[in-house]
């Protein structure tokens, strides 16, 4: 255990380098992660929020044999992208549009990784990072229309078993009683969570990229299609019940049955298609890059990023 938490000499000063540069920047983008964590308590549709950075680190952790062969190299021009996240977290706060200062928070978090380990290491851990913009909280937008799509579902299918139902709008009515799509009907929480677990996947298990995009859109169509099942079954237990059976808690507890069956039948089918060593690329020896790169350039290139990290929060305090 100890051998694989030895780390080579060239990643000590790029590594303590980037943990202070990060310390600072948690603490002056505080308010912008604190807002982040706030929403995952407050919605249980978020909740997944507090899996993504745990998620994140265990992928990395898994490509540690080939982060050992590559040397961190600063990479400059990268903080010109830092600069146009930073600002771009400026004018959102300013605004106050949150959702966009919380995907420019994660944003700049990857941009300070990037100009700091460089092009050879950001590259070989892309997924694990691009995976952080998960913790950023959104798709409310899309509620409406789940919404809409649900219903419409539901009252189809009930047509096509022949059941007689009146609809006005997300209300419908059947002879043995009412029902609604709300909210928590949208299947929002399904579909976030199976997007989640459909990226994990495909990148645990797949090395084509048409593969990869082809089981994300699966684990994004199936949900959405699962879910308008998932609310016809409920309302088809409700009826033939007398409106006993899926009308509480059990209501929840059926959905979330339902949706875990989804997606082991969904992995499953996934599996024969899976890929032999699906992350592991071929081995790149870069040491010797490292060996030569002066260790003075990470200090500079510490400072260098604090500036481009710092000067935003002074920004807004004084605006």
């Amino acid at each position: 255990m100890l051998k694989t938490l030895e780390l080579p000499d060239v990643w000590r000063k790029p590594l303590i380098a980037l943990l202070a540069v990060l310390s600072v920047f948690v603490w002056y983008f505080g308010q912008s992660w604190l807002s982040i964590v706030e929403i995952w308590q407050r919605s249980t549709t978020y909740t997944h929020g507090f899996l993504v950075l745990p998620a994140s680190l265990w992928l990395i952790w898994t490509r540690k044999d080939v982060l050992k062969q590559l040397a961190p190299v600063p990479c400059y021009p990268v903080l010109m992208l830092l600069a146009v996240s930073g600002f771009l977290w400026l004018v959102a706060v300013l605004s106050k549009v949150q959702v966009v200062e919380q995907f420019a928070t994660v944003a700049v978090l990857i941009f300070v990784i990037w100009a700091i380990l460089g092009n050879r290491v950001v590259f070989s851990l892309l997924f694990p990072l691009l995976f952080l913009f998960l913790m950023v909280p959104f798709g409310a937008d899309f509620v409406p229309y789940l919404m809409e799509y649900t219903a419409s579902f539901v009252v189809t299918m009930l047509r096509l078993t022949g059941i007689s139902v009146y609809r006005e709008g997300l209300h419908f009515t059947l002879t043995s009683g009412q029902w609604s799509v709300v909210e928590a009907c949208s299947g929002i929480r399904y579909l976030i969570a199976s997007f989640t677990l459909g990226l994990i996947y495909s990148y645990l298990n797949y090395s084509s990229y048409l593969k990869r995009a082809a089981f994300i859109l699966l684990s994004v169509l199936v949900p959405i299609l699962a879910n308008g099942v998932r609310a016809y079954l409920i309302v088809m237990i409700g009826h033939l019940s007398d409106m006993k059976l899926a009308t509480g808690i059990d209501h929840i507890i059926y959905g979330w049955l339902f949706f875990g069956l989804v997606m082991l039948l969904l992995f499953y089918l996934g599996s024969f298609w899976q890929d032999q060593s699906a992350t592991m690329p071929e081995a790149v020896s870069a040491v010797g890059a490292a060996n030569s790169y002066p260790s003075s350039g990470f200090l500079y290139a510490g400072v260098t990023t604090l500036f481009f990290i710092i000067i935003w929060p002074m920004a807004a305090d004084v605006l």
